[in-house]
């Protein structure tokens, strides 16, 4: 969405200090937009099918820790990119 809008890519912007090929901030870009998608899905689906006490667990508990789960994997699938500077 960034490069359509701004002309660039956003999560390059964001990691500055980072540099990888443009490839792979692709690669990035596209999993962060499926994962918050697959996340408001199974937000919705969540909130309409089960009850408040069970969705409000599921925002505290359940989201905080797929985020940290997908966070983590972006983590070792950008560590396979990142050169150590000389």
């Amino acid at each position: 969405m960034g490069r359509l809008v701004f002309g660039r890519n956003l999560m390059a912007g964001l990691m500055k200090g980072v540099v990888l090929p443009e490839s792979v901030w692709t690669a990035v870009t596209w999993a962060w937009i499926v994962f918050f998608a697959f996340m408001g899905v199974a937000n919705w689906y969540v909130a309409f099918h089960y009850s408040t006490d069970t969705w409000v667990n599921f925002k505290v508990w359940g989201a905080i820790g797929l985020f940290l789960v997908f966070a983590l994997a972006q983590g070792a699938f950008l560590a396979r990119y990142v050169e150590e500077p000389s």
